[in-house]
């Protein structure tokens, strides 16, 4: 398995892992416009013809602290659906089996 995350036009990938409760420990860093709506994490498993997508999280920037330093993060929930109006991504929908740890910050400076 693997993850995507997409923010506004970026989009970076871990490495894949195999097994049941995959660690990919990476950080990702990108500096972004403040009028950004949000960011989409995306589960992904790899398959010998093509991928599959297991889940995928629809994170809104209102909701995001800032910080100075990592903390501990938070198990989330992934869904099998994102609600879209128009083509602008809203939101996601329908949980699925699959969780993800995630420490989700604005970076301060220091």
């Amino acid at each position: 398995t693997y993850v995507v995350l997409k923010v506004q036009n970026l989009k970076s990938t871990t490495i894949d892992r195999r097994g049941s409760e995959p660690c990919w420990d990476q950080d990702f860093m990108f500096e972004i416009c403040a009028d950004g709506k949000g960011f989409i994490i995306e589960l992904w498993k790899k398959g010998l013809l093509w991928d599959s997508i297991l889940g995928v999280l629809w994170i809104p920037l209102a909701t995001v602290e800032h910080a100075t330093d990592e903390g501990p993060g938070s198990w989330w929930t992934l869904h099998s659906e994102v609600i879209k109006i128009g083509s602008e991504i809203q939101g996601t929908k329908t949980p699925t089996s699959h969780e993800i740890l995630l420490d989700v910050y604005f970076a301060l400076p220091f």
